[in-house]
């Protein structure tokens, strides 16, 4: 569980093709913190640390992975947020995180207000009912509120501390980012199907 409060943006040394996926090794401060089997949140995608050094870590995403999120996509170079998995008695500053991604959805605009950034992603149809103007996402693991919401689309506010301490400078029309939609909302969704109808 995470709280999509991003710690560090890392930066993916080396992407590489292995039998039961994909390996990525990523460089950043929080390596020498991190311990084979930890939970570790890599653009809101929950993985396992596989091997881990003072200045880097090794995860494998699986196929079921790279078929629903952007892991896929990165190459070296590419920067990535970071988080720990949440303990017990901390704070939750963010929302409660699954690091279990929806769906990989296109940036489609960006426009600026003030000294905000605002960045409009497309969802799939699917998704419809778990999105509500105001509720939280997570879009590569940052916890953010939806500010606007219209039809498949969803806008997001980026204020400046956000846009300077993680990767979200480097999105434009076009990137693909991770979306995980709130999981209360996804069980009252759930729960609401599964009422007979009156």
């Amino acid at each position: 569980m995470f709280t999509g409060i991003i710690e560090d943006v890392g930066h993916v040394l080396d992407s590489t093709p292995c039998e039961k996926g994909l390996r990525l090794r990523v460089q950043t401060r929080l390596a020498s913190e991190l311990a084979q089997g930890q939970s570790i949140s890599v653009n809101g995608v929950c993985q396992t640390v596989v091997h881990t050094t003072d200045m880097h870590f090794e995860v494998i995403a699986i196929a079921e992975t790279l078929r629903k999120t952007n892991l896929g996509l990165l190459r070296r170079g590419a920067p990535v947020n970071l988080e720990r998995a949440l303990q017990l008695g901390a704070r939750l500053d963010g929302h409660l995180v699954q690091g279990h991604v929806d769906a990989a959805c296109p940036v489609v605009d960006v426009s600026a207000r003030e000294s905000d950034r605002w960045y409009t992603l497309e969802y799939p149809d699917s998704s419809s009912g778990l999105v509500i103007e105001t509720g939280s996402v997570a879009v590569d693991g940052i916890s953010l509120t939806i500010a606007r919401q219209q039809q498949q689309q969803l806008t997001v506010a980026i204020v400046p501390h956000t846009y300077e301490n993680t990767n979200v400078r480097t999105w434009q029309p076009g990137t693909t980012c991770n979306i995980e939609f709130d999981v209360l909302g996804k069980y009252a969704a759930r729960q609401l199907r599964l009422i007979p109808a009156a």
